[in-house]
């Protein structure tokens, strides 16, 4: 079966048909908005200052210039997370950010699209409403755009949303272990836990879109899979800690900032949508607490975890604090977790919000990535503007305020 043929089937089953105008390669954004949900609303009152300051600066970029790799979809969920709340200018910045992707990206050569983006080059898939690449952290696009139908329930956002949990698992390469290949040429030279985030929580947002319980467990099927496997390879449950990852098959030796990180927010990816009554859930959760226990075990005096999280000798970083806490905080809200957490996420946010000067900009951040971390390049701090780096602070800003 084809690929728009299998969609096509997909939609019909969930949405009764309704959609089958918007099937083809549609750039067709109409949506369904309420008019009163943004009445009276702005940013919450309790966002500190330079918090606040930092969202400005996200809101003054050119939406056309914000990517859908990772580096520009965290931030366009960020604003979301908070326009689900009420700020409409997030919502804007968001909707024009979608439209124009939708609009734009389709008439790209590979080579026009690959420029917009740093990393590894993939496939791009061009059939649906949205091209884009199965260079896995730009799977994450799914993220922001699952926001974004959460507010205006536009069908090719939905349509989005599908297909790259499609991509996920028709399409995308795996390693030896079963895990989402990072990229089209790096099947086993590393395996890191970005892809556990990936695609766990992009097959859970489609498995919880669907109104058909037979489509929705091929979904839950895969993202459970993913994270199981992400779980068993990544987290040492004698250290409390994610590695950074497998390098040719063999386990890393390092456990860097931002893979506690990701393999929190995987688990959270899959929890947030999991329903609570599913007989995976609790033991899940209990990979959580564990990590939960880690950051509280290895965090600094000042808050952070550090750039390899047991060494402390290598500096605080403000990324990984900010992941951690997301996560840890929204599964103690939500009851995933036990509350034992309350001084860490305190001295965690302090030293967020000690990194954010009053301009909005953000210090103690790791620029590096896995690869140089398990080889100890640890003092890649500050080198440049990286856009990961305010998208995770709003997430984390989100959270805390909530």
């Amino acid at each position: 079966m084809e690929r728009r043929d299998f969609t096509t089937l997909l939609l019909s089953v969930t949405t009764g048909g309704i959609l089958s105008p918007l099937l083809g390669k549609s750039n067709n954004t109409e949506h369904f908005l309420r008019k009163d949900f943004f009445e009276s609303k702005d940013l919450p009152d309790n966002l500190p200052a330079n918090i606040r300051q930092l969202i400005r600066n996200t809101l003054q970029q050119e939406f056309s210039k914000v990517n859908t790799d990772w580096f520009g979809s965290i931030q366009v969920e960020g604003l979301l997370r908070f326009a689900n709340r009420g700020f409409k200018e997030g919502y804007d910045f968001a909707d024009k950010w979608f439209k124009y992707h939708v609009n734009n990206d389709g008439k790209l050569t590979d080579e026009e699209y690959f420029k917009q983006y740093e990393g590894a080059k993939a496939r791009i898939l061009r059939d649906g409403p949205l091209t884009f690449v199965i260079y896995s952290a730009n799977l994450g696009v799914a993220f922001p755009v699952h926001e974004l139908y959460k507010i205006n329930k536009s069908p090719v956002a939905k349509r989005v949303c599908f297909d790259v949990a499609d991509a996920v698992l028709h399409y995308a390469g795996r390693d030896k272990f079963g895990m989402l290949a990072h990229d089209d040429n790096n099947y086993m030279e590393f395996a890191i836990p970005d892809t556990a985030y990936w695609a766990t929580r992009s097959n859970a947002i489609a498995a919880s879109m669907c109104t058909s319980k037979e489509l929705a467990a091929v979904y839950w099927k895969q993202s459970i899979f993913q994270l199981d496997q992400g779980i068993k390879y990544f987290l040492d449950t004698e250290e409390q800690l994610v590695r950074t990852g497998l390098f040719k098959g063999v386990a890393g030796k390092t456990y860097w900032c931002r893979s506690q990180g990701w393999l929190a927010w995987a688990i959270a990816g899959l929890l947030r949508y999991l329903p609570k009554d599913h007989p995976r859930f609790n033991s899940i959760a209990s990979s959580l607490t564990i990590i939960a226990n880690g950051f509280k075990k290895y965090q600094s005096e000042n808050g952070a975890i550090r750039v390899l999280a047991n060494d402390a000798t290598t500096p605080e970083e403000v990324t990984g604090t900010a992941m951690l806490l997301s996560a840890v905080k929204e599964a103690v809200r939500k009851g995933w977790i036990p509350n034992e957490y309350k001084e860490t996420l305190a001295k965690a946010w302090s030293f967020i919000l000690k990194s954010v000067d009053e301009k909005g900009n953000v210090h103690n951040a790791y620029t590096g990535w896995a690869v140089p971390a398990e080889n100890k390049e640890v003092n890649k701090m500050d080198e440049r503007f990286m856009g990961f780096v305010p998208g995770v602070i709003i997430v984390a800003a989100d959270e805390m305020t909530r």
